[in-house]
């Protein structure tokens, strides 16, 4: 007999192994959206509408169940020392950007404390715990997605990877691997964009600030270079996300003067981002939109 193009009736035992199969499934989902949701338990994360990420690993205060300090053996240069205020200035600088541009940064702040996690820190260094994978791949998870975001809508933007530094108390050192995480930017823009007036740096310097390498000289970055962050994300990866380590001074990121140390970090932004940002979306892409800029606004400090 010809055949007709009918299935055959499922049987009880097919159709009990077919539920089976879909249960299955569903449960795998399930468990990788419940690992996912769980892996970022520890973080604040924004959606940005604005080509600018700001990242804080170091700043984190919380306890993670289920997870022993480190111990840091054979990790080199091991430390767990909190980079205090750092996740709170770069929650304050994320705000101000809000308020100034009309326009949202994308952030991305670690709130576990670095003794259980380092996550400007490659794996094998990272953390010693199984159960802390979960939370360093939900960091970089989020650092990852927001860096795609950023590509698929502009072409390319910025990361500013804040940290802080104990060797001078009111400066801020630059960490770029000595322009290497910051190549797109330079071969776009020159270096006018990393040290110059409208840049991130050279607009801070120009209000006081204490930018160490000096912006005006030949000095390399030696004492801060960046890190696993601006290693991995940086524009000399092929990512078109430039990527910048900024070393805070304790004054800096002392709570009386959070509020100024933010203010003027966004404002810095702020000129970065109308002299550069927009010039360097791509073809095709929606330029970022900014509220004018206010009239007579040259910084705090």
């Amino acid at each position: 007999m010809p055949a007709t193009g009918r299935s055959a009736p499922l049987t009880g035992n097919r159709l009990l192994g077919c539920l089976l199969f879909a249960a299955i499934a569903l449960w795998h989902a399930y468990a990788i959206a419940q690992n996912t949701h769980e892996g970022e338990n520890f973080l604040t994360l924004w959606a940005g509408t604005l080509p600018v990420i700001l990242a804080a690993a170091h700043g984190g205060r919380e306890a993670i169940p289920g997870v022993a300090p480190r111990s840091g053996v054979g990790v080199a240069q091991f430390t767990v020392a909190r980079d205090s205020n750092t996740a709170e200035l770069a929650e304050a600088v994320a705000v101000k950007l809000r308020q100034r541009l009309g326009a949202t940064p994308f952030l991305v702040i670690a709130r576990f404390e670095r003794k259980f996690i380092d996550a400007n820190r490659d794996p094998a260094a990272a953390y010693e715990s199984p159960q802390a994978k979960l939370y360093y791949e939900g960091y970089h998870r989020a650092l990852g997605e927001s860096a795609e975001t950023i590509r698929q809508k502009w072409g390319g933007g910025l990361l500013l990877d804040i940290h802080a530094q104990r060797a001078e108390a009111e400066a801020i050192f630059r960490g770029t691997d000595n322009g290497r995480s910051v190549s797109r930017l330079q071969e776009q823009h020159g270096k006018a964009a990393l040290t110059g007036p409208q840049s991130v740096l050279g607009h801070l310097a120009s209000i006081g600030y204490k930018i160490l390498p000096d912006l005006t000289g030949q000095e390399r970055e030696t004492r801060y270079t960046g890190g696993f962050t601006t290693r991995t994300y940086g524009s000399h990866q092929g990512t078109k996300i430039d990527a910048i380590q900024l070393e805070l001074g304790r004054t800096l990121r002392a709570r009386a003067n959070l509020e100024r140390t933010a203010n003027d970090l966004a404002h810095a932004i702020e000129v970065f981002a109308r002299a550069y940002l927009i010039k360097s979306s791509a073809v095709g892409a929606a330029a970022p939109r900014l509220s004018p800029a206010p009239e007579g606004d040259s910084g705090t400090r």
